[in-house]
């Protein structure tokens, strides 16, 4: 059984009736999906390489399962509005992030974030390439029905081509092609009724291993396009923030005497996002530093700013308590004059207030 592909898209989520649709094709999916994992664990027990296959297929089921039972709790067994469906599709098309080991990469045998439908399509072909592997066929003579799946897979193999970029496409397109002959052959010489037991399973192999491959690279470039986008909109406020924060640090400047001294960094000091790769990774890590940068600059300067603000009410308030006597006048002229000083030195300040409040008590 083929998973099911949903409808729509982050974006433009399904309706009620295309959500229900997919759901319930997808646990029967997971269900069926499970029994086949449970009957080739079955039957390869006691092999070498076995439990190493299928602690990876497993990793991946128990993932997609996660990722389902998440999914009927906000279905709510229908019980959903529009912004549940919305949330519902997100959670289908968003990566799956850590599947097998954090921080690893599936192609080297670790974890790779993928979309819930291409984790099915992943799992699929891990459980074709498992059952070529160890010939664990269901019955004796299913080369039709195998052939069968194999030619299902070739078109999914060609969808998948279809989302590489041209410069990919030529290469992945090729594979794609060679199998599709290989495939058309090993029919033909089916029909000629000659033997194909010994060429089938390495061609089944060699169509799930594409199959997983490009949808690997499909996702990592998809994930890669993300994080350039983010990137790019990162950087895009990162430089409206720094005219705000340079603002900021010109109105203290011109306010109190001393100012924070931190410096305001350049957000075109950084250079254009690079297209992905480490250096993209190393950019995130910048504009990240950027940021933090901007937030301690502003939060120095708004306390400076706040702590004037904070004397001066102090100074009013002692004002309208009153007092009476020479040194209060001459106390509250000298202040008066300091709030009018652009900048105010602060370190002169803040005492004459303490004084003058000292002296408004005593009065």
């Amino acid at each position: 059984m083929t998973a099911p592909w949903p409808q729509g898209s982050a974006t433009e989520p399904p309706t009620h009736e295309e959500m229900l649709t997919y759901l319930e094709e997808l646990g029967i999916w997971i269900t069926d999906s499970r029994s086949a994992l449970d009957r080739i664990d079955h039957q390869i027990q006691g092999t070498q390489q076995g439990p190493v296959d299928m602690a990876m297929t497993l990793t991946v089921w128990q993932t997609i399962q996660d990722r389902y039972t998440d999914l009927l709790n906000i279905w709510d067994s229908g019980r959903v509005i529009e912004t549940d469906l919305k949330k519902l599709a997100i959670m289908i098309w968003a990566n799956l992030n850590d599947m097998l080991t954090p921080g690893t990469s599936l192609s080297s045998g670790g974890g790779l974030s993928v979309s819930l439908p291409e984790a099915c399509r992943m799992l699929e072909a891990l459980i074709s390439q498992l059952t070529t592997r160890y010939q664990l066929a269901d019955v004796p003579n299913e080369a039709s029905t195998r052939i069968a799946a194999l030619l299902a897979q070739v078109e999914r193999i060609r969808d998948q081509v279809k989302l590489d970029p041209p410069e990919v496409r030529a290469t992945t397109g090729t594979q794609a092609e060679a199998l599709a002959t290989s495939v058309k052959d090993l029919v033909e010489k089916m029909n000629r009724g000659g033997d194909i037991g010994g060429i089938l399973g390495p061609i089944e192999i060699k169509a799930a291993q594409l199959e997983r491959d490009l949808i690997v690279s499909n996702a990592e470039r998809s994930m890669a396009s993300q994080r350039f986008s983010q990137a790019s909109d990162h950087r895009a406020a990162l430089l409206d923030h720094e005219k705000k924060v340079r603002t900021l640090v010109a109105t203290t400047k011109a306010s109190v005497d001393p100012a924070p001294k931190y410096a305001v960094p350049e957000v075109e000091a950084l250079g254009e996002v690079p297209t992905g790769g480490q250096e993209l990774e190393a950019y995130i890590a910048k504009l990240k530093q950027v940021t933090q940068a901007f937030d301690t600059v502003s939060q120095a300067n708004n306390q400076a700013l706040h702590h004037k603000e904070k004397l001066t009410e102090r100074f009013h308030q002692a004002q309208q308590r009153g007092g009476t006597g020479e040194l209060l006048v001459t106390l509250e002229n000298q202040i008066t004059d300091l709030l009018d000083t652009a900048p105010t030195p602060m370190a002169i300040l803040e005492p004459l207030i303490e004084s003058y409040e000292a002296a408004g008590a005593q009065s």
